[in-house]
């Protein structure tokens, strides 16, 4: 029962990136969820986007204020032959095919995602603040937890009682939270009316969070004689821990008609320290100097985790074919693979095509929408019942208002699709699904 247990948790433990997925975050602003392609748009939220840009707005102080809500599901059905229906507390779904599924529920959200932008701009310089969430994707709860737990839970009752067997129960909970955030200084310059460059530095803060249990556990013999099953293996973590990163981008405009932008942000090595409370079960496993153990010690008390923000590559093009019409396009590189905790794991880099349009149906109303669609390539070992990633394409929508010639308000909406995944193996059949989506608020001020 021990080394079962043991299995589980290695598996249990096993969410470095659990909220975030390799996800660098890209929802920026709410201009982003009404139109993403924003790489070579010329506004404030290009403090995020295109800094060298920025430098072309007019004399003066620009502030934004963007405050979003990303709601996200991550769920997997799960079944291991008819092994969930011997949960006698709580039997799964019978199955056509005589096995027993049991939906395993995640639920992510963000209640209040801000993002704030300043520029202050004079004579061709502009010197900017940024403060957003660059990584991580909140907190997720698995309220019943994970299905590979309960498998194993179940599965360790088969072999310790045989034939004897008569069905098992267990409290399983897992919860995870991540958030990195991110503070940029940035300086461009307008070098003539049609190039500019910037420069910046971009300090990250990560936060993770890590708590789960696997207790109460029971198994029930034939003849109905319940046995309990000691030591509750609790894990509290949490982990922190800043790195530092500079990027660097230009903008071209040649023309009124069309304008051009880089940014490259560079890998940031990001190493976190972990703060734990787990109970000394917990301990007393992740201490041990068995290979087996290792993923259990980045969560003991005072342990480090390898963390690093990727590289990113981002390009832009604006057209303005007639007056009051922009359609922008986009691309988006992040180099994973360069990143000390994935290295090559993954099939392939990252990258991810956007497009948008903009017209202003009036001086005062604009309207938006756009298209964004991700690529990943990566072994099926990478899905597990705690972290998995899709390929998926995205819709945005929205408006901005025009209150007054310096006061600005937007609205938007930004929907995710994802393409189911299937994984089988001898003893399971587990089918992971994802929903993402986003709204949100924004405010913006010239003076």
């Amino acid at each position: 029962m021990k080394k079962t247990l043991i299995s589980a948790l290695i598996l249990f433990v096993s969410i470095s990136s659990f909220a975030g997925d390799y996800l660098t975050n890209t929802n920026q602003s709410i201009k982003f969820l009404r139109n993403p392609a924003r790489q070579a748009a010329i506004g404030i939220d290009g403090v995020y986007y295109n800094p060298a840009g920025v430098s072309f707005l007019k004399d003066g102080f620009h502030v934004q204020f963007n405050w979003q809500v990303p709601i996200q599901t991550r769920n997997s059905k799960s079944a291991y032959g008819q092994l969930f229906g011997a949960n006698y507390k709580n039997p799964g779904t019978q199955e056509a095919d005589g096995s027993f599924s049991r939906l395993f529920k995640g639920k992510a959200a963000v209640p209040i995602q801000p993002s704030l932008y300043m520029a202050y701009n004079v004579q061709g310089w502009s010197f900017q603040l940024g403060f957003n969430v660059v990584g991580g994707g909140g907190k997720c709860k698995f309220n019943s937890g994970i299905g590979v737990l309960e498998a194993l839970v179940g599965q360790n009752g088969i072999s310790t009682l045989g034939a004897n067997f008569g069905g098992y129960s267990l409290t399983n909970y897992v919860e995870g939270k991540s958030l990195y955030y991110g503070l940029t200084l940035t300086a461009a310059k307008a070098v003539t009316d049609e190039l500019s460059v910037s420069f910046g530095l971009r300090a990250i803060f990560g936060s993770n969070k890590y708590t789960g249990t696997i207790k109460d556990i029971t198994y029930r013999t034939t003849d109905g004689t319940i046995i309990d099953v000691p030591n509750n293996i609790v894990l509290d973590c949490k982990q922190t821990g800043t790195s530092l990163a500079p990027i660097v981008g230009i903008d071209w405009r040649p023309s009124d008609i069309v304008n051009f932008s880089a940014r490259y942000e560079f890998l940031s090595h990001l190493t976190l320290k972990s703060k734990s409370n787990n109970s000394e079960t917990f301990n007393n496993l992740a201490s041990s100097d068995s290979p087996q153990f290792a993923p259990f010690k980045q969560f003991l008390d005072g342990a480090k985790h390898k963390a690093d923000m990727p590289g990113m590559l981002a390009l832009g093009t604006e057209i303005q074919p007639i007056a009051g019409l922009r359609i922008d396009m986009g691309y988006n590189h992040y180099f994973d693979r360069a990143t000390r905790q994935w290295g090559k794991s993954l099939l392939q880099d990252t990258n991810e095509m956007v497009f948008g349009t903009e017209y202003d149906v009036t001086d005062k109303l604009t309207l938006s929408a756009g298209f964004q669609k991700t690529f990943y390539r990566q072994e099926k070992e990478n899905f597990s019942d705690l972290s998995f990633i899709m390929s998926a394409w995205s819709t945005a929508f929205g408006l901005e208002y025009s209150v007054t010639s310096n006061l600005k308000l937007n609205a938007g909406y930004f929907h995710t699709f994802y393409r189911n995944h299937t994984n089988t193996t001898s003893v399971s059949t587990t089918t992971y699904s994802r929903t993402s989506r986003a709204f949100g608020i924004g405010v913006e001020y010239s003076f």
